[in-house]
């Protein structure tokens, strides 16, 4: 298998917003593949399975597809784009960035942003609505037949590797998920025999209120326990530790009212077992993960939460350590290894 690295750089590389995912899906299900043969991307989203033994009960990983990104919304008389925000985007961040517009072909853009001596006031951070994208063409004439409205907008950010296990990529929220599931999925292929069937499931449009593609793949596959495999907020410089979570200390086990306290339970014995570092993330109401919808699944579902700390989410720069996702992985594939016991 290829290292971790490469893995992940290719799931980022894979441009996926919220309903438009099938890029993503389709690199997902090749990287998948070889683990589980019957991996396959239907109905929006990707479905494999490892194990279909009736009487043993269902384990469903699941990891997002969708990243944060923007739709053009309207073209000006003068050839600018505008657009709107896909998943919540800090404003703040948006003036200057470079982009690509997914129009008849990829075109490259820069986000436009005023002069600093001609700012007024609440002008330095415009709303949605009052940004655009400058393609460089005079007028939207020129563009006619390469943009049109409706159009997917999104970062144009390198994958790097930075210091040690660390690296920067846009959408690592949430293929870095994606990448531990594909290999606690080699680590499960292996193993002689397992206490449960595990499904594999790689969802559309968590990004958006709803969690679609989770509710979907839990009503199909009706899992007995479910846990989703998504970020949480690594902690950076002068952030809160109360609120956030250290780079290179392992997941974050979710305990919270609408988390099953067994499973989590279960996943904190699995991670103590084998010596695997693990955090606790506190959520007193919901999580704001796939969880929230896998735990309705129709037949009843455990669901659970293991997440992986991530610096500056949903920006063109998110940034994670790889050991975080390996120990991830691990503790996924031991915990599939004693899953209903």
């Amino acid at each position: 298998m290829n290292s971790l690295f490469e893995i992940t750089k290719e799931l980022c590389s894979a441009r996926g917003v919220s309903g438009r995912e099938r890029a993503a899906a389709e690199t997902a299900v090749r990287l998948l593949k070889p683990f589980a043969p019957d991996a396959e991307y239907r109905g929006g989203n990707v479905i494999a399975h490892i194990g279909r033994n009736p009487q043993k009960p269902v384990l469903m990983l699941c990891a997002h597809l969708d990243q944060v990104g923007f739709l053009v919304t309207d073209i000006t008389p003068d050839g600018f784009l505008r657009i709107g925000a896909v998943g919540g985007i800090d404003r703040r961040l948006l003036l200057g960035q470079s982009v690509t517009v997914m129009g008849s072909e990829p075109m490259q853009g820069v986000i436009s942003i005023l002069p600093p001596h001609l700012l007024q006031g609440e002008q330095a951070v415009p709303e949605f609505g009052s940004l655009c994208v400058d393609l460089g063409y005079a007028d939207a004439a020129s563009l006619s037949g390469k943009v049109q409205r409706g159009d997917a907008v999104y970062f144009d950010a390198p994958v790097k590797q930075l210091a040690g296990s660390r690296m920067t990529a846009p959408a690592l929220d949430d293929r870095c998920g994606i990448g531990a599931v594909i290999a606690a999925a080699e680590q499960i292929s292996k193993a002689p025999a397992l206490p449960c069937n595990v499904v594999i499931a790689f969802v559309n449009q968590e990004e958006r209120s709803g969690h679609r593609g989770a509710k979907t793949a839990a009503f199909a596959e009706r899992p007995d326990y479910a846990i989703a495999v998504d970020v949480t907020f690594g902690t950076a410089h002068a952030e809160s530790p109360q609120e956030t979570f250290p780079l290179g200390s392992g997941p974050a086990i979710g305990i919270s009212s609408v988390l099953d306290q067994r499973l989590s339970d279960a996943l904190i014995e699995t991670a103590e077992s084998e010596k695997i570092p693990y955090q606790l993330e506190i959520m007193p109401e919901s999580t704001g993960t796939d969880a929230d919808m896998l735990a309705l699944s129709p037949s009843g579902c455990a669901a659970g939460t293991v997440s992986i700390p991530l610096r500056y989410m949903h920006t063109p720069a998110e940034v994670i350590d790889l050991d975080d996702v390996q120990q991830t992985a691990r503790l996924l594939a031991a915990y599939a290894g004693r899953c209903g016991k």
